[in-house]
């Protein structure tokens, strides 16, 4: 498993950023009134998780091809956690695809109910945990 606790790690030369951090803000901005903070808790939760899993599919999985910065990298890392034959990435797959539609959401539409982010965060607890722990 890949160990993404640490702030900065040092890897093949370079200090990697630490991808929970962007979780924890997230947390934090959850804590402030306003729609333009839970919108911001969205985004960075979603690129938190992103970061992590990505990540993780490079060092562990040895998926050379996410280390790509072009936007297509977004479904790739939904595609090999989706069709991986372990069973906790398929699942993670889910958790991580509504994550990305309501952050889509937050971003780009105007319309957006923030109550449907803070009910998706209830529901998918215990998921996203598994998964920010992955």
């Amino acid at each position: 498993m890949c160990d993404d606790n640490n702030f900065a790690q040092l890897n093949q030369g370079e200090i990697m950023f630490d991808w929970n951090s962007f979780v924890i803000l997230g947390y934090l901005l959850l804590m402030e009134d306003g729609e333009e903070y839970v919108r911001s808790a969205i985004s960075r939760q979603y690129y938190g998780l992103f970061g992590v899993l990505r990540r993780y599919l490079i060092n562990v999985d040895y998926v050379v091809d996410l280390r790509s910065r072009k936007g297509d990298v977004h479904g790739k890392v939904f595609d090999e956690l989706k069709y991986s034959e372990d069973i906790t990435l398929k699942e993670i797959s889910k958790v991580f695809n509504k994550l990305r539609v309501a952050r889509n959401q937050a971003d780009y539409d105007g319309e957006y109910d923030i109550s449907h982010f803070e009910k998706f965060l209830q529901d998918n607890q215990k998921d996203l945990e598994m998964a920010f722990g992955r």
